[in-house]
């Protein structure tokens, strides 16, 4: 399947949105607007529901933006700071596009002993098959990107609030979201 979002995009508007307010949710309104108008297809302007998320250990909060069986988009942020594991996915690439906070991340399996920095304005990318340890300060807030047969991420995107925090609600609003957005998709 072909992709329809590029990366270099997600990354201009990252950029071009620094400056709006993020504490009155300007921020997120100003994304989705530049989105649509890049890719009025995908990108509804529309506000989602906010979703919390535990993954990896890392706990934040979410909405989508965009999902179909090869591509997905969200706004992720955490108000209060976390850390976790990144995951690994062999089969997809994840982008992340750092709106503000600072994330830290480091390589699991090298001699690598320095951290890796994300803040505003930066990007990151993990790429198949890679893990990270990843630790995101109060306040952070990126544009993810995932490219490649998502369906592969959701075990590990889903398991943590299934079985170690029994948040049922997240599950089901994730799986909601994501096949509402699956099934928009193939109407487009």
């Amino acid at each position: 399947m072909a992709t329809q979002i590029d990366p270099q995009v997600l990354h201009r508007v990252a950029k071009e949105v620094l400056e709006a307010d993020l504490e009155n949710g300007e921020m997120f309104t100003q994304i989705r607007e530049k989105l649509h108008a890049e890719y009025p297809k995908l990108i509804s302007k529309d506000p989602r529901c906010w979703i919390g998320s535990r993954a990896g250990g890392v706990l934040g909060k979410m909405t989508f933006l965009h999902a179909s069986l090869n591509e997905y988009l969200i706004i992720f942020g955490c108000p209060a700071g976390t850390a976790g594991f990144s995951g690994r996915y062999n089969f997809m690439q994840i982008w992340d596009f750092f709106l503000s906070g600072e994330t830290r991340t480091y390589d699991l399996e090298s001699d690598q002993i320095e951290l890796n920095i994300g803040r505003a304005g930066d990007s990151g990318y993990l790429k198949k098959g890679q893990s990270l340890g990843v630790e995101i300060t109060a306040g952070s807030w990126m544009i993810e990107y995932g490219r490649g047969p998502n369906i592969t991420a959701l075990p590990f995107a889903l398991m943590d609030s299934l079985i170690s925090s029994v948040e049922l609600k997240s599950f089901f609003l994730t799986l909601s979201e994501y096949t509402k957005l699956i099934l928009r998709s193939w109407t487009k």
